[in-house]
Formats: C-alpha cells, structure tokens, sequence
C-alpha cells in the first residue's frame, strides 16, 4: 500500500489560481486564525516567533505556552482537520469544507474554550486588502480539498528546495516557514544591520518586519495583482540596478510592480529538472542581490556538492 501511495503522489501538481482562488480566500483566514494563537508567544526579531512550520500533511503552531501547560493546534491537510492537543491531556479536532469564514471562526474559538483555552485573537485579518473581520464574514467559500492538498504537496517539494539553500548561510537567518499574513513559504536572511522604520508606510507589522537588511525568497499561491503561482526574491533595502541583474533559470524576470525577481510556478512544474531550477532561482538572485548591497561573500559556504 505504501508503495502504492508514493507512485501516485505527484510532488509538482498544478494549482491554477482561478480555480483555487475561492478555497484560498477561505484556507488564508484558517491559517491566520491559527496563526494569530502565537502571538502569545514571546516576540522575537522579524516576527520570528509568529511563523507556522509544516509538517509532513500540513503546518502546525509547534507548542505554545498556556498558563502552566502547553498547547498546539495543527493544520491536516490530508484528512483536512483542524487539530487541537494540549499537555493536560484535550485532544479536540474540527473538520473543514466549504462554509463561511464566521462559521470556521464560532467553531475555531468554540473548541479553544471547550479546551479551558481562554485566548482572544484580533478578528480583524493583517496584510490582506479589503479585510473584513472573520465574524462578520458571513458569505460561504468554498473548500475544494484536492487543490489544498496540491497547495500542501507545492510547500513540502519547496521546502526541500529550501532547505538546501538554507543551509549555506553562515549569517542570520531564522527557520524556514509559513508567514500567516501574506500566505508565502519564506526563507530570509538578514546582515544584522538596523534599518529605521519611521517613515509614513511603518505600521506596527512592517516597523518589527523590515528594521534590518535582508534578502527573502519564497512561494505564494497568487493573488490578485499577480494571479497565478510563483517564486519570489527580493531584497531590502533595494540597491539601484537591481533590476538589471542577470538570473537564472532563463524563465525567470524582473517584476517592475512588486519589486521582485520572479518564477513562474507553472515553469518550475514543467521544468525537465524543477529541483533544481528552482535552486539556481534561489542561488542566483542572492548572488546579485548580495553583491549590489555590499554583502560580505564569506556570509555563504558552498556546502555539500549539488
């Protein structure tokens, strides 16, 4: 059976953004319920401590202080439950399908408090446009279960990716995750050079995000003003002639209105060899990025041999 199951998973699935856009606007305010449960969590630079880690079939708060005990709220996204365990023994589980945001949220919350979990979350969703507070979101979304698991199966093939970029650099660089608000698998890293935060578009999540030089990569499922999947990099602040830079694979661009280097998920998918295009993406634009910036070489080791 094991066996059987591995021939049939397919690590590089299509996600049209077309067909998924309505599961992700529900499968967003999801993640950013749990993902708000670790706000209670001691703050640490970068909003570090905020990030939700996959898991084998799906993402999960990793263990969150309560009173004298520990909780953690788990994400399933092959049996597609919400998953609620704690130190004092509650095991608690809520499914998900299609329905309304404020229908997930009375349910979310209702099982905390059955729990003993007395722990209220800002309603209001961060970093999306147009948000409407998740009890007063009252139209049904729907659910499709085959292109969640398409989304999970994307993050995990990524991850891996990542993982080996990760691992070659000798600076600041905190673990690779889920950042809630803007739904994209990141990795980032940074000089350790303060930047100041007080100009006229430093709300409070960008003054603690964007206080330091930094290079991010990453994947996000699309949105709006860029629909359809894709890789990301991009660094901070942005040194003049950046956009000029030569990167690899030969799919990969410029985008003028994000302010990032892009590739196309859909290039990666049908890549002859999607490892590792999506590495030398990854590689590629650090490399120009860092030398435009100034960045110190010695910051990346060359590792074991790709």
């Amino acid at each position: 059976m094991t066996s059987v199951n591995l021939l049939q998973y397919e690590p590089w699935p299509a996600l049209p953004y077309d067909e998924f856009q309505s599961t992700q606007y529900l499968l967003h305010r999801v993640v950013q319920a749990i993902g708000k449960l670790k706000l209670a969590t001691p703050f640490e630079p970068h909003w570090a401590n905020v990030t939700l880690f996959l898991t084998s079939q799906g993402l999960t708060t990793g263990l969150i202080p309560y009173q004298k005990g520990i909780f953690n709220v788990d994400a399933n996204f092959i049996d597609h439950h919400i998953i609620f365990t704690s130190s004092w023994g509650d095991s608690k589980k809520i499914k998900l399908h299609s329905m309304s945001v404020a229908q997930f949220i009375s349910k979310f919350l209702n099982t905390l408090n059955d729990m003993g979990i007395i722990m209220p979350i800002n309603l209001m969703p961060q970093e999306i446009p147009n948000p409407i507070e998740f009890d007063k979101d009252l139209d049904r979304r729907e659910y499709r279960s085959d292109l969640v698991k398409a989304w999970q199966r994307i993050m995990l093939s990524s991850y891996q990716v990542m993982q080996r970029y990760h691992s070659r650099f000798y600076g600041i660089t905190p673990p690779i995750g889920l950042m809630w608000g803007t739904l994209d698998l990141r990795d980032a890293r940074y000089k350790g050079k303060h930047i100041p935060t007080d100009g006229p578009n430093s709300g409070y999540i960008r003054r603690n995000a964007m206080d330091d030089a930094q290079v991010e990569v990453g994947w996000w499922s699309g949105s709006e003003q860029y629909p359809r999947p894709a890789y990301f990099s991009f660094i901070y602040p942005e040194p003049n002639g950046i956009e000029q830079a030569t990167i690899q694979p030969s799919k990969a661009h410029w985008d003028n209105s994000l302010r990032e280097f892009i590739l196309d998920y859909d290039d990666v998918r049908t890549a002859k060899h999607p490892d590792q295009d999506l590495l030398n993406f990854f590689e590629s634009t650090y490399a120009v990025e860092a030398e435009k910036a100034g960045w110190e070489p010695g910051l990346v080791v060359s590792g074991n041999p790709v």
